[in-house]
C-alpha cells in the first residue's frame, strides 16, 4: 500500500467544486461539491442519535440508490428545523441534480455547524450553478477546506492499493475538531474509490471497517484511510494540546477492552489532569473500574508511556518530576492492562484545556 500526497483529487471518475456562498461568514469557502462522472454506489454510517439533522435522514433515504453527487455546506448543520429544513434539502439537491443532468435522488447532502437555524437556502441556490461550473478533477482539496467549522486545518489522506493484479486508490476527506463523540455527532467525513464495487460488498465492507478488522486489501486501504482521519480529527480537538493514545492490553474479550478505554479516554477527571501534567494514575483507574468491564483491582497495571505506575494491583514509586517531564509531551500513551485475557482495544482521545470551555462558550457568536 502507497500513501500519496493530497486527497479526493487522486480518485479519477471525480470532479469537485467550492464556493463562498456567505451561508454565515463572509469571505469563507462554505459550500462544496463532490461529483461522479457516472452513477456509483454510495455506502454510509449515521450518527445514532435520535435529533438528526434534515440531511442525515436524506442520506438514509438515498444511500440504497444510484448516487451521482454529495453537496456540502459549512456553518449551518440544518438540524432541528424540521420540515422546512428537509425541504431546504430537498429543494437544494434537486437544482443541483438538474445541473448536473443527474437524477433528482441521486445527490446527497451534508451539512455542519449551528443547529437550529434555517439554511439560507435562496441564496445557496443562486450559488450552484457557480458551483457546478467550477467543478474540476483537481479541486479535491478545496473540499477538504471548505467542510471545516472550528477545525484548524484540513484534513485528508490518500493510499494506492493492489488487487488482483490492478491498481486502485481509496482517499478521504473529515471535519470534526469539536464534536466528535458520542456516535460521530457533527463529524462529516467522505471517501471515495475508483475500486469496481458491487453496492453489496461496499456496504458490508464499510461497516467492517468502521466497527472491527479487515483483510482484503481494499479494506485494508479503507481501514487505514480511516483510522489517519481519526488521527487527524483528534490532534485537531477544540483547545487540545496533547494527542493521547489509550491502549487497553488483557482484558477478557474486546467488548471489555472496547468499554475500558472509551471510558478512560472520555474521563473528564483524566482529561484535565493530562492537561495539568499531573500523574494522578488514580483517575485512570478509577474510570476502567466504573467502565463495565472485569476487573480484578489485583491484575490491573496502568502505566504512562513506558513507565509504569501501577502495577498488579500495586503502586510503584515514581519520581514525579519525570512523569510529568513526560507528560508535558504533545503525543502520549496511556497504557491500562486489566490482565483477564488477551483481548485489547485502543481509543484516541485528547486532553481537555481552558480553550475548550473558551471555543465553546462562544460559538453561536
Amino acid at each position: 500500500m502507497e500513501i500519496l500526497t493530497g486527497g479526493l483529487e487522486n480518485v479519477p471518475g471525480y470532479v469537485f467544486s467550492a464556493v463562498e456562498c456567505g451561508i454565515k461568514y463572509q469571505n469563507r469557502l462554505d459550500l462544496s461539491l463532490i461529483a461522479s462522472e457516472k452513477p456509483c454506489h454510495a455506502a454510509g454510517v449515521f450518527t445514532t442519535n435520535r435529533v438528526y439533522a434534515a440531511p442525515v435522514r436524506l442520506c438514509r433515504e438515498r444511500t440504497g440508490l444510484p448516487v451521482r453527487g454529495i453537496l456540502v455546506n459549512a456553518t449551518n448543520a440544518n438540524a432541528c428545523t424540521g420540515d422546512e429544513g428537509y425541504a431546504n434539502a430537498r429543494r437544494l439537491t434537486r437544482e443541483t441534480a438538474r445541473l448536473l443532468g443527474a437524477p433528482e435522488d441521486s445527490i446527497l447532502m451534508a451539512s455542519t455547524g449551528v443547529i437550529g437555524v434555517q439554511l439560507p437556502a435562496e441564496k445557496m441556490q443562486k450559488s450552484l450553478p457557480a458551483l457546478v461550473e467550477a467543478a474540476s478533477p483537481s479541486k479535491g482539496g478545496m473540499i477538504a477546506k471548505a467542510i471545516m467549522t472550528t477545525d484548524t486545518f484540513a484534513k485528508e489522506y490518500a493510499v494506492r492499493f493492489d488487487c488482483d493484479g490492478a491498481a486502485y486508490i481509496v482517499a478521504g476527506t473529515a471535519k470534526g475538531a469539536g464534536m466528535m463523540a458520542p456516535n460521530m455527532a457533527t463529524l462529516l467525513a467522505f471517501l471515495l474509490t475508483d475500486m469496481p464495487l458491487a453496492k453489496n460488498d461496499l456496504d458490508a465492507a464499510f461497516r467492517r471497517c468502521t466497527s472491527s478488522a479487515a483483510l482484503a486489501s481494499f479494506e485494508e486501504a479503507l481501514l487505514a484511510i480511516l483510522k489517519k482521519l481519526a488521527e487527524l480529527l483528534v490532534r485537531d480537538g477544540e483547545g487540545a494540546t496533547k494527542f493521547v493514545r489509550v491502549v487497553v492490553k488483557r482484558a477478557a474479550d474486546e467488548a471489555d477492552a472496547r468499554l475500558a478505554a472509551r471510558a478512560v479516554a472520555q474521563s473528564l477527571l483524566v482529561k484535565t489532569a493530562l492537561f495539568g501534567n499531573d500523574p494522578n494514575w488514580g483517575r485512570i483507574a478509577c474510570a476502567a473500574g466504573y467502565s463495565g468491564a472485569r476487573i480484578d483491582e489485583k491484575r490491573l497495571s496502568i502505566l504512562i508511556d513506558d513507565a509504569m505506575l501501577l502495577s498488579n494491583g500495586t503502586p510503584v514509586p515514581f519520581e514525579r518530576a519525570e512523569i510529568q517531564k513526560r507528560l508535558a509531551k504533545k503525543d502520549l500513551e496511556v497504557t491500562v492492562d486489566l490482565g483477564m485475557g488477551d483481548a485489547g482495544a485502543e481509543c484516541l482521545t485528547t486532553d481537555l484545556s481552558y480553550d475548550y470551555v473558551k471555543i465553546n462558550a462562544e460559538y453561536t457568536t
